[in-house]
């Protein structure tokens, strides 16, 4: 009796201990799909990544689940995936039109980042231009690009030369390279997107800022004495041999980055992302020591400077399963520390103005200051116009770069083109 009563009570003692010191299972955290386009090598692969441990490691309702999709495929696959009703709670974007053509099937952000908020961080100009749209804060901007020439500065100093600050001054520059065996520009247009950069900051330099609105949105021609303009500046160099020889059969990296890169060329007109294809151990080509930057020059002294380039992001779908979750993960991403990251990992600046210069290279800090000092901010031709639109226009520049002669009957026939679609309202300034 007396053992039957001792073992009643150890069995009691066990389940009196079992029951103090088991805990209930911790809710399992809402899963916050984000898609990206980004692919960083180097010192800095992982980047994301690091961003999403530390977004986990503070957080105890939502886990981020980050996954990256090649460049291309991602044009085609958010669309598909919104088209289909199934998107992922978070993806990466371009500012301007391509934000604009989806935005019927995002969801706003001003409720999490209203934008008093965002002037603070960003600034007015970048928030008007990349964030907001028909009134209300759609985008959060993550990081800048410049386009400017990337040059190398042995070769430059080699030939006594200077960055040129107009026109004329880069035509002279050009043909003393090219009568010392160096080809001055060099053009890595097989993607086709390469080309654009010398279509827009010729025609920035040389018609006002409104009248490019009115072309990317199908308000003025391709016909227009203004683009013929552009044509005609840009064929002289390109039929005075100060280009690269077949640039669509390059890539802007591999091929006309390392014709930079070993002094065959001496620059590129390009986005600060290049950096960091120099810099990785495979290229070993270091800013500031090895290759520089300089802003495209002045054509029309009574155009306004006005500074290109992408503004990579993120947008919220209107159909997110966790649009709370995602909103925290975007909360995330606008901390000056995450885009000081982000910012080294692409070569760009950085869109939070809570970011010092002392992150920054010297150069870059003078690209900052560049940026500045222009008129206003632009994106690239086939952001800044609607999809459909930006695919005539992409293979208008490629034609041209192989047929520089034929640039009047292309221009006609890439205006009769773009008669046929419908003019768009600009939802975006530029």
């Amino acid at each position: 009796m007396k053992s039957r009563l001792l073992a009643l009570l150890c069995g009691v003692a066990l389940l009196l201990g079992c029951q103090r010191t088991s805990e209930p299972p911790a809710p399992a955290r809402e899963v916050v799909a984000f898609k990206h386009y980004f692919s960083f090598g180097g010192a800095y692969a992982g980047t994301v990544d690091t961003i999403a441990k530390r977004f986990d490691d503070a957080n105890t309702r939502y886990r981020l689940q980050v996954l990256p999709v090649e460049h291309e495929t991602f044009k085609r696959q958010i669309r598909s995936e919104l088209a289909e009703h199934r998107p992922a709670d978070l993806y990466s974007y371009w500012a301007g039109a391509r934000v604009a053509s989806i935005l019927d099937q995002l969801q706003p952000i001003d409720d999490v980042l209203p934008q008093a908020e965002m002037n603070k961080l960003f600034g007015p100009p970048i928030v008007k231009s990349a964030s907001v749209y028909d009134g209300r804060v759609y985008f959060l901007p993550i990081a800048q690009h410049y386009v400017a020439f990337i040059y190398n500065k042995k070769v430059f100093s080699a030939l006594g030369l200077q960055p040129p600050k107009t026109w004329p001054e880069l035509v002279s520059l050009a043909k003393r390279l090219k009568a010392n065996g160096v080809t001055p520009f060099a053009l890595g247009s097989k993607a086709r997107w390469p080309a654009q950069f010398w279509f827009d900051y010729l025609l920035l330099r040389t018609a006002p800022l409104e009248y490019r609105q009115r072309l990317m949105d199908g308000r003025a021609s391709f016909d227009d004495p203004e683009v013929r303009r552009v044509f005609d500046l840009w064929r002289e160099l390109l039929q005075t041999g100060l280009f690269n020889a077949k640039p669509n059969e390059l890539e802007f990296d591999s091929g006309a980055g390392l014709m930079v890169r070993r002094g065959e060329a001496a620059m590129t007109l390009m986005g600060t992302w290049l950096t960091g294809f120099y810099e990785s151990p495979e290229v070993n080509w270091h800013e500031g020591e090895d290759f520089g930057f300089f802003p495209f020059p002045q054509i029309d002294p009574s155009i306004a400077p006005v500074a290109l380039g992408p503004i990579d992001g993120l947008v919220l779908p209107r159909e997110a399963k966790h649009p709370n979750g995602a909103k925290a993960v975007m909360r995330q991403f606008a901390l000056a520390g995450s885009q000081v990251e982000i910012s080294r990992a692409m070569g760009a600046l950085a869109p939070n103005l809570l970011v010092l210069d002392r992150h920054y290279s010297p150069s870059k800090q003078v690209l900052r200051d560049e940026i500045a000092r222009n008129h206003a901010w632009a994106f690239n031709y086939d952001l800044a116009t609607p999809p459909e639109r930006a695919e005539i226009g992409l293979n208008l520049f490629a034609a041209f770069v192989d047929a520089p002669e034929q640039a009047t009957a292309l221009l006609k026939q890439t205006a009769a083109q773009m008669a046929k679609l419908p003019p768009s309202a600009p939802k975006t300034p530029h």
